[in-house]
């Protein structure tokens, strides 16, 4: 196991590639980590592992491939109970997504994922970490616990598709969850609980995920999330009360009592509008 990875990191690695070899014995042939792994911001007790798992092609046509990936998925809820009923919370899960050997070394807008499954939630024939993002993650930084060096890979993650790739995520998903939040903004009765509002949680998802994108169309760099604080701060410091919200949740540290659960999902939605606007000059 390569000494980069953090130690509760390689443990959940290593049990998984084990239950995966018992699963699909001779089945995931190489294995690398991508995500805050790979950008140097893994937070040990809260972040999960990011996969991109090999499967050797002679399982990749067995008819009970998927039945066994799910089973590899499900495997992971034991230990995973288990650090949270000693208060370790449900990170360092492996989050997976599966392709064929065949397949590695084309682009990586040609690649149709075996499965993939992210928390909770499995899917088969679907994979978002099949992009250019993850790959160019893979590519600069990728961690090898299984196979071949990642750099042996031949991996293309198609350059010229990046800054497309991004423009279209904020306008597929980025774009409608600002006007979710705008609307549910607009029908927030005051006098509801602070509950009703949106959490720490919520609102580091929607304002770093965004900020993060923005920082790489303009450099063509891939961040983790405290540095897409940071540049949100720099970039758009009119929504500095909310960014410090999330940049607390990120870090683990008290959240500001200012603004208010109820105050964060217009807050939220404006620090949206403002990133999507600048980078996709439409709204």
């Amino acid at each position: 196991m390569p000494p980069t990875l953090p130690s509760d990191a390689a443990r959940a690695t290593r049990s998984y590639l084990r239950a995966s070899d018992q699963l699909l014995p001779g089945g995931i042939i190489a294995c690398a980590v991508g995500g805050s792994l790979a950008l140097g911001c893994y937070r040990p007790g809260r972040s999960d592992i990011d996969l991109v798992a090999v499967i050797a092609d002679e399982w990749a046509t067995r008819a009970d491939l998927i039945r066994r990936l799910r089973l590899l998925h499900l495997s992971q809820i034991p230990r995973l109970v288990l650090r949270a009923a000693r208060g370790k919370g449900v990170s360092a899960c492996c989050n997976t997504v599966f392709i064929r050997e065949s397949d590695v070394s084309r682009p990586v807008g040609a690649i149709s994922p075996i499965a993939s499954h992210v928390g909770e939630i499995f899917e088969s024939g679907a994979g978002f970490d099949v992009n250019p993002v993850v790959w160019k993650e893979l590519v600069d930084g990728g961690i090898t616990v299984r196979g071949r060096p990642v750099e042996r890979w031949s991996l293309d993650p198609e350059p010229g598709s990046l800054r497309p790739w991004i423009r279209a995520n904020l306008r597929s998903y980025w774009a409608p969850l600002a006007e979710q939040l705008h609307t549910r903004a607009r029908a927030a009765v005051p006098i509801l609980p602070a509950r009703r509002g949106l959490s720490s949680g919520g609102v580091e998802w929607c304002v770093l995920g965004p900020a993060r994108m923005h920082h790489t169309l303009l450099t063509g760099e891939i961040i983790g999330k405290e540095r897409a604080g940071t540049h949100m701060l720099e970039a758009f410091p009119q929504h500095a009360p909310i960014t410090e919200v999330a940049l607390a949740k990120v870090r683990g540290a008290r959240i500001p009592p200012s603004p208010s659960h109820q105050e964060r999902r217009a807050l939220t939605a404006s620090a949206m509008d403002d990133v999507l606007t600048s980078a996709l000059g439409y709204r």
